[in-house]
């Protein structure tokens, strides 16, 4: 096995890139993808099968892309994540032009496959950021759809191992969407944005979060506590996608308890603050309430009226033939 290390790293990023360098005429893009391919190589390399913590990963990979770049003799911005299998993400375009433009040009740091935008009457300014990103895919629409409907059809056109669903409002760092991609590659099939880590008291506590919270117990993931794939970003793998479809992810909330009853494996990404719960503000507390019925109603068709739940508190035997 090969050496590892913040300097080593470098040390062998700067030779790679100078044998790059020799060999290609290379574009900004070019670059980019060079540097992805020969950091996954590396990390192969030096890290072999044993698990390794993303913190360190993300800074051994900024070491080996400084390195490559010097020996290059050029410079480029990316996010370098030594990802196993292809990744793409898919993102619906929010009314705010200039947060989508911004977000796109977080995802263009990461090593995405493909990226594709839903979008309802798109502009012109859109179809030019998209362009020059050069493997986004966008969706037009003759109006406006409700984003986790758009979703829904936008992962239709991907068939990525590992698909990251970002929120075209919400304006999030490549760093931090990162670590989505890298938890739920080859790893887990559900990796959800962990409101958890940041939860308040019950009393403090929003009634959408409650729900949220309540759904998890009910279906016996107390662990997941308020975390849901209600809230954005997630990441989802092929087999999950497979498993639940994507028309699914239409009712995110419905999905959610599917992937539980389904026994997918569920991980989070780290916390992402996302300034309100996409759909699930106050005044969409009706929305809300109605889809986690859904999810309890499809909970209940799955697991029985008393969902696994033993009933100790009365004898129902007394009602003989009119016990259920």
């Amino acid at each position: 096995m090969k050496r590892s290390g913040p300097y080593s790293d470098f040390v062998a990023g700067a030779s790679a890139g100078s044998a790059w360098r020799g060999s290609h005429s290379g574009t900004p893009d070019l670059l980019r993808e060079a540097i992805s391919e020969s950091w996954q190589r590396r990390f192969r390399e030096t890290c072999g099968k044993g698990q390794v913590e993303w913190r360190q990963t993300l800074q051994r990979g900024k070491q080996y892309a400084a390195g490559f770049m010097q020996g290059a003799g050029m410079s480029v911005a990316l996010c370098p994540i030594p990802l196993q299998t292809k990744a793409s993400a898919v993102v619906c375009a929010g009314e705010d032009e200039n947060a989508l433009v911004q977000t796109l040009s977080q995802l263009e740091l990461l090593p995405l496959h493909e990226i594709v935008v839903v979008a309802g009457q798109p502009t012109e300014r859109l179809f030019s950021q998209a362009r020059g990103l050069g493997n986004a895919i966008v969706v037009s629409l003759p109006d406006r759809v409700d984003p986790d409907i758009g979703r829904a059809l936008g992962v239709k056109l991907t068939g990525a191992d590992t698909v990251l669903f970002v929120d075209g409002a919400n304006v999030v760092g490549a760093e931090q969407l990162a670590r989505f991609l890298w938890e739920c590659d080859g790893k887990l099939d559900v990796v959800l944005n962990d409101l958890g880590a940041r939860m308040r008291t019950f009393r403090h506590r929003k009634g959408v979060e409650r729900l949220q919270e309540f759904l998890n117990a009910s279906l016996k993931r107390e662990d997941l506590k308020i975390n849901s794939l209600s809230v954005l970003p997630f990441a989802l793998s092929r087999n999950a996608l497979d498993t639940l479809g994507a028309g699914a992810l239409s009712v995110p909330v419905k999905a959610h308890a599917q992937a539980i009853l389904k026994g997918l494996k569920f991980g989070t990404g780290g916390f992402v603050g996302a300034g309100g719960l996409p759909g699930f503000a106050d005044s969409g507390w009706k929305k809300a309430a109605g889809d986690h019925a859904e999810a309890w109603r499809e909970a209940l068709s799955v697991r029985g009226n008393r969902m696994h739940f033993a009933d100790t508190m009365r004898n129902r035997g007394i009602l003989g033939e009119w016990a259920t």
